[in-house]
């Protein structure tokens, strides 16, 4: 479970203005609740989660509002619970139901138990026809539209993910399923050098059996472009999750 949820996790950084890491002092009883709310994204990024769960059970019920559900999501998905991930994300969604933040993680928890038609509209709701600047969003749904066999439309959206910002590990391969699929050997080759040469560690990553199975291909039609004649539609996405 934990390995499929990689996106969502990094994406916490991005969840609320950025905190800076100072010591933690052991009397937090007098803190305001958006202090510990801060306090919360401090403990989840560095993996504190008993930590964090202390601050969470303290926060008021008047200021439990999107950013204190936002942080909780995050918090279950850090522990792996899946079920009580997925009820808190429905619980979140049902008094914030625009939040494109719980939407795109919702659609990850999906994706991670194979629910792909459910995962793609709960990526589609977190797009908000077109207005979400989140990146993963567009990522999310580039990889759900590869899945459909709409490969004009994954272009579309990872072409809006780059737009915001230079691609992660997981869009330089949504990128590289995209280019194997038209054939283009040459470009795919470029792209397979560009992963390699900004992630040291490919094999330590939750993406290892993508990344695998796509320097795979590229090598056998390296090797024998004349069993590649035409463009594959095989894709090497990792098979639980967008």
């Amino acid at each position: 479970m934990k390995k499929h949820l990689v996106m969502a996790m990094v994406l916490s950084a991005l969840l609320l203005s950025a905190c800076a890491y100072q010591p933690v002092s052991q009397s937090t009883n007098k803190h305001s609740d958006q202090k510990r709310l801060s306090l919360i994204q401090a403990h989840l990024l560095l993996g504190q989660l008993p930590l964090a769960k202390s601050q969470l059970d303290q926060i008021t019920d008047q200021n439990r509002r999107r950013e204190y559900w936002r942080l909780l999501s995050l918090y279950w998905l850090q522990v792996g619970d899946e079920s009580k991930a997925l009820d808190v994300h429905r619980q979140g969604l049902q008094r914030f139901p625009n939040d494109d933040f719980l939407w795109n993680n919702f659609g990850v928890l999906l994706g991670a138990k194979r629910q792909w038609s459910e995962a793609c509209l709960a990526f589609q709701k977190a797009a908000q026809n077109g207005l979400s600047t989140r990146q993963s969003v567009w990522i999310n749904l580039s990889r759900c539209a590869i899945r459909q066999d709409d490969v004009k439309k994954a272009w579309k959206d990872l072409k809006r993910a780059k737009e915001i910002a230079h691609l992660p590990l997981i869009g330089l391969m949504t990128e590289l399923n995209l280019v194997l699929i038209q054939g283009n050997l040459s470009k795919a080759r470029l792209i397979l050098n560009n992963i390699q040469a900004e992630t040291r560690n490919t094999q330590n990553t939750a993406y290892f059996d993508e990344y695998n199975c796509l320097s795979r291909q590229i090598i056998a039609r390296e090797t024998d472009p004349t069993i590649y004649s035409s463009a594959s539609t095989s894709i090497c996405l990792d098979s639980s999750r967008y």
